[in-house]
């Protein structure tokens, strides 16, 4: 780039400005900006130039500081400088030629050799581009450096810079940072760093370049921790006063770090000299205890043998967005550690897997969430139980930890108790101590077990062990010299008994006790007669009888007598419902596989029962025995049934689904019982196999029954209206599931269901309960998708008002299978798990001569208002699952009970662009708006998604999905891309009770570019505000102005052009002096037109803020020369208000109003292009602070 032959160099000797004196600033570094990517193009620049050869010195300031159209501003130029600097390579020529001695060119060649300093340099840059710059000289700590060394010595030597910012000193390391600049983070940290914070790693040894309000000394300086930029990068600050030395005489010390992001830490503790991390055959690293909890990083040091030691913390920061998680640990800060006596108490940790006590990320990555937040757990019991939430299935495994003992023996104290939603687990401990508990997971269906450690917990038993004795010790202890050798996967392979297992007691019958068999003469039993009506029963499905069922199921019996004894007649039951409940729980659980019996003579009970290992003998034929010997009449039913290999529609040939089921007598009526399909297998969280009772097969309903089973005998249906074989075989199929959630059958009651075109299909469901539905279609030939998609696509499940509807548009004809799952949305129920009601056969004869297109691919099949809807106290007033627009457009309004967090997506079944921009998400008198523009014609999925604040959980829960429908040709305006709940209001606008009084809807269309926004406060605040263009995020700040008053802040708002801008505004009272400033209300601005004339506002420091008033000017034009402009400002407590224009100061004059008035002579002409606004506030009447300052 050729340089102008008008630009010369600054003298630096003569042109110099007058720098304030050194002194704390009065703002800190997110003041002066917020985010560093808002330097992208400044930093480009510096390291591409960074990258070239100059001819001179004069050509590098003019192609580094003055050719960019970015590098207007001191911080822009203190920037680029510093990225200059710190990217250039130091081995390579800065400029084409030679240059002489004293020269700037020299000055800086000179610096490969060492001969000058990254301090020198960037200051010679500074000064040449106008700034005001300082080199500091003092003590740092480098990486050489050991928690409370003596500074003294000279490779603690170090110098850096301090460069003013409108008035406010900030220091700079320029060296520092090109060390660093290959770690995330650490490189930004000296760029303009807080000098707080570079305090405790750079003493200046002049006290009053350390910028602080008090000065320490060098001792002081060697006190304070030794601190790494990771530190601030990973946003930990210290909760207490520690210093470098952690120091215990005796017993155990504790220090936090407080956390304001999800952060893992890894610490490394060594002997100080050595380096060793063993110690007497110990691990050093089992003396430290860790937890992360309640946004606090909690580290508890034991006493290890006297002696010095080192202690390094390192952390890593999770973000939200796991593609930009750090996944390397970098050191944050580390202590030294003085031991002068040796607690006798302080025993090792037991040696776990991880430094990490208690539940983390990891655990919620692996989706379990156990009740138990705290890492320790001290009791004075034997036993514990620990209870973990599931949102998926997960199986469990636990390792159980204690120093010098035997994990083979310590694993017979562990039981599981496991299921898809909850696990429970009991650890017995067999004496007081401390024991590891390690949880390990592994999701299912994996080609390959792999189990991930997921958390561990340190178990504390206090309990006195009076029953204590050597043997019992010895059991657990390893033997001298032998080690804890077994497998991790010969571990988790072992069986895991569940938790309260019941230990097997067969009690003997007396001698006296003899069986009778029941007198089966059909003369003198009922005929088969209609049942109308349900009969009551007697029997309660309580635990009782459960826990004796499985007790006699564990159990081993040599004779039948023995087994009825301890199944019917130890409990001297009468009533005859029981009396079969029982029969029937026993012979649906039992493993019919371990039924043997001593001597099996033919023809009797223990043959029929024996039989049922290998298929002779069926569940009905053993049913019947077992009734018989209980006093029950029982009789044998043959017929058809509709087993799970049965499809809608089937006929049944001769031969085919043959089955047999029982009748019983109960009270005198024949009542059905199946004891073959209440049987349902299932697989026990250690991969045994067991068994499951559906008691919808017991005492079954005729009318219900009927449905599943078909008897040769149609006497046997006990129907008063008997149902022909076709009829069966054309009703659908429904499951025990269907009858037991109360659903019904509403607009097809047949099986095969016949389409042209389209058809619905409406089931009814309980008003009063709520269910979860979903389905699945397959075509008969086993495909499941076409042209790529699945058939389930092309039908939507709508589920409101007690009644399920599915819309099923097919794209090609052909016959499916449609099956219906369903669940209730119980909370507290431990087994919450989809179970098949209903099945159809849909028939597609013919479709449309448009072809059907899928449904948008939305995460759920069913549309409308979801279970979480509910749960969450929500209501809206859209609850139909379709929703037609109006002119492209559509509103779907969700009141919730408190402040929620809301997010949403736009899917299409065929455009797979983003569709953000067309959804808006805003907070209007706190009913929650969602505004929807559809893109085009067509039909869309919206899905909402909602997650309390308040609950600890980052997962946001699916509440709601509507199916879009745009029948219009629109032309629509896409709206910017916004995060979901970025607009509106934020959580502190209602902590400082602020109103939104003027525009409280968060989008604002304005037909000028002109907008003023008023909010109405309850105590003094402190307002800044910030405006970016939506699409290109160029920052247009300067175009808003802050006015505050008594009891309300004005915002004055100018777009400079058409389009979308976004408005952020923040906040704090007068009274908080912590320097955070919170968002308080998100806005987005559609400009339509400029109407005024663009003219940037003032730019406002934060003395402005404080209750500041303008009336005159707003803003002044260039051009002027000569005139007068009057100005009148409020300044509360100001003692003297001046305008400075070229150095010349004019002060205001205060009028009886309290407003500062005046009119100044502006020249345009002369070399100032600023005029500013100070007031000064004490009684120094030197110290001025800067309000605003014009630039024209």
């Amino acid at each position: 780039m050729k340089i102008p032959t008008d630009f010369d160099l600054a003298d630096i000797i003569t042109d110099q400005k007058v720098a304030p004196p050194p002194r704390k600033p009065r703002l800190q570094k997110h003041d002066i900006f917020m985010d560093i990517k808002k330097f992208k193009a400044i930093d480009d620049h510096a390291i591409k130039v960074a990258q070239q050869r100059h001819r001179s010195f004069r050509g590098l300031i003019w192609h580094l500081v003055y050719s960019s159209k970015h590098v207007k501003t001191h911080v822009e130029k203190v920037r680029v400088l510093f990225k200059w600097i710190v990217h250039r390579d130091p081995g390579t020529k800065v400029f084409d030629t030679n240059s002489g001695n004293n020269t700037v060119e020299n000055i800086i060649e000179q610096f490969k050799n060492g001969k000058s300093t990254h301090a020198q340099i960037f200051q010679i840059l500074c000064l040449y581009a106008g700034l005001n710059c300082k080199i500091i000289c003092g003590k740092a700590k480098g990486k050489d450096y050991k928690p409370a060394d003596s500074c003294n010595d000279d490779k603690y030597q170090h110098c850096w810079n301090a460069v003013c910012i409108d008035g406010n000193w900030f220091p700079v390391d320029t060296k520092w940072a090109a060390k660093r600049k290959t770690h995330p983070g650490s490189e930004e940290f000296y760029f303009l760093t807080d000098p707080e914070k570079l305090l405790l790693s750079h003493w200046s040894s002049d006290p009053v370049w350390q910028l602080v309000d008090r000065a320490i000394s060098l001792q002081e300086f060697e006190n304070l921790p030794f601190v790494k930029p990771h530190f601030y990068v990973c946003e930990l600050n210290f909760m207490a006063n520690v210093k470098s030395t952690i120091q215990t005489k005796r017993g155990q010390v504790k220090w936090d770090l407080g956390i304001t992001q999800p952060t893992k830490f890894y610490f490394r503790m060594t002997t100080f000299d050595s380096g060793s991390e063993l110690v007497d055959g110990q691990s050093l690293k089992n003396f430290v205890y860790h937890e992360v909890h309640n946004g606090r990083a909690n580290f508890i040091l034991r006493s290890p043998p006297q002696g010095m030691y080192l202690l390094k913390l390192y952390a890593k920061q999770f973000k939200t967005d796991r593609k930009e998680e750090i996944t390397k640990f970098q050191e944050v800060v580390s202590y030294r550690v003085q031991i002068d006596r040796t607690c006798i108490e302080d025993d090792p940790l037991p040696c776990c897997w991880d430094r990490t006590w208690g539940p983390g990320t990891r655990s919620e990555r692996m989706c379990l969430y156990p009740v138990q937040k705290k890492g320790t757990i001290t009791t004075t019991e034997k036993s514990i139980c620990i209870e973990i939430n599931k949102t998926r299935p997960v199986n469990i495994f636990c390792r159980c930890i204690r120093n010098s003992w035997n994990e083979r023996e310590l694993q017979k104290c562990i039981k599981i108790k496991d299921n898809d939603t909850k696990a429970y687990v009991a650890l017995t401990m067999p004496m007081s101590g401390e024991y590891g508990l390690e949880f390990y997971g592994s999701f299912p269906n994996q080609q390959e077990t792999v189990y991930t450690h997921v958390c561990q917990y340190l178990v504390v038993c206090t309990r006195r062990d009076d029953d204590q004795n050597e043997e019992l010790l010895q059991q657990y202890l390893l033997s001298p010299g032998s080690k804890n050798v077994e497998s991790f996967e010969k571990m988790t392979a072992k069986n895991v008994q569940p938790i309260n297992s019941i230990p097997n007691g067969i009690g003997s019958p007396p001698s006296s006790f003899q069986l009778s068999v029941v007198n089966m003469n059909d003369a003198d039993l009922p005929d088969p007669v209609p049942m109308n009506h349900p009969t009551n029963h007697k029997f309660e499905n309580n635990n009782t009888w459960d826990k004796h069922v499985k007790k006699i199921c564990e159990g081993k019996y040599s004779t039948f007598r023995e087994l009825m004894w301890d199944l019917i007649y130890s409990k001297k039951l009468e009533d005859e419902t029981t009396k079969a409940r029982i029969l029937f729980s026993w012979l649906a659980s039992v493993n019919r596989q371990e039924l043997s019996f001593e001597d099996v003579e033919p023809g009797s009970p223990e043959e029929v029962l024996s039989g049922m290992s290998n298929g002779r003998t069926t569940y009905a034929m053993a049913f019947h025995t077992l009734c018989l010997h209980s006093g029950l009449h029982c009789k044998v039913i043959t017929g058809v049934a509709k087993g799970s290999d049965y499809k809608p529609g089937q006929p049944l040939g001769p031969g085919s689904n043959h089955h047999t089921w029982n009748v019983v007598l109960i009270d005198g009526i024949w009542r059905l019982v199946d004891v073959r399909f209440a049987r349902r297998p299932t697989q026990t969280s250690s991969g045994e196999l067991s068994y499951e009772v559906d008691t919808h097969f017991f005492l079954t309903h005729p009318v219900l029954f009927i449905y599943t089973h078909y008897p040769d005998d149609v006497r046997w249906q006990l129907l008063e209206q008997q149902v022909s074989e076709e009829e069966f075989c054309n009703m659908p199929i429904m499951t025990p599931h269907f009858f037991l959630l109360g659903i019904d059958l509403l607009s097809h009651k047949l099986a095969n269901i016949y389409s042209a075109d389209q058809v619905y299909i409406a089931l009814k469901y309980p008003n009063k309960r709520t269910y979860s539905f979903t389905f699945s279609i397959q075509n008969v030939d086993g495909s499941e998708e076409y042209e790529g998609v699945k058939f389930n696509r092309y039908a939507m499940l709508e589920a409101a008002d007690g009644m399920v509807t599915f819309r099923v548009r097919l794209p090609k004809s052909g016959t499916y299978n449609l099956i219906v799952y369903a669940k209730e949305d119980i909370s507290d129920k431990k087994e919450n798990m989809f179970a098949e009601i209903c099945e159809y056969k849909v028939i597609q004869e013919t479709v449309s001569s448009t072809v059907h297109k899928p449904y948008p691919p939305c995460a759920y099949q069913s549309w409308g208002v979801g279970a979480a809807f509910h749960k969450f106290g929500l209501t809206t007033n859209q609850n139909s699952g379709i929703v037609e627009t109006l002119n492209g457009e559509v509103k779907i309004e969700i009141t919730s009970p408190k402040a929620m967090q809301f997010r949403s997506r736009l899917l299409h079944h065929e455009q797979t662009g983003e569709f953000e921009g067309y959804v808006t998400y805003k907070t209007v008198d706190g009913e929650n708006v969602f505004n929807v523009t559809a893109p085009f014609k067509g039909e869309f999925g919206l899905e909402i998604y909602a997650k309390d604040p308040d609950t600890d959980t980052k997962k946001m829960r699916h509440v709601a999905q509507y199916l879009i429908c745009c029948n219009e040709d629109v032309k629509t305006l896409q709206l910017p891309k916004l995060p979901s709940g970025f607009l509106g209001p934020q959580p502190m606008l209602v902590k400082y009770e602020i109103v939104a009084a003027s525009h409280p809807d968060p989008v604002i269309h304005t037909d000028g570019n002109r907008i003023e926004i008023v909010f109405k406060t309850s105590e003094a605040m402190r307002f800044t505000a910030s405006m970016s263009e939506a699409e290109t995020t160029n920052d247009c700040s300067d175009h808003v102005f802050i006015q505050s008053g008594d009891s309300e802040v004005k915002l004055l708002v100018e777009p400079p052009r058409k389009g979308f801008f976004v408005l952020c505004v923040h906040g704090n009272p007068f009274t908080d002096s912590s320097h955070q400033i919170p968002g308080l209300y998100n806005y987005l601005l559609y400009c339509k037109a400029v109407t005024k004339e663009v003219v940037p506002f003032p730019k406002q420091f934060g003395y402005w803020k404080e209750g500041c008033y303008m009336w005159k000017p707003m803003s002044i034009k260039s051009g002027l020369s000569g005139e007068f402009v009057p100005f009148a400002v409020r300044v509360p407590n100001a003692k003297t208000v001046a305008v400075v224009v070229n150095k010349d100061w004019t002060p205001l004059v205060l009028n009886e109003s309290g407003i500062w008035e005046g009119s100044i002579q502006i020249n345009c002409t002369e070399p100032s292009n600023k005029v500013v606004l100070v007031a000064s506030y004490g009684d120094d009447q030197l110290r001025f602070a800067t309000l605003l300052e014009y630039v024209l």
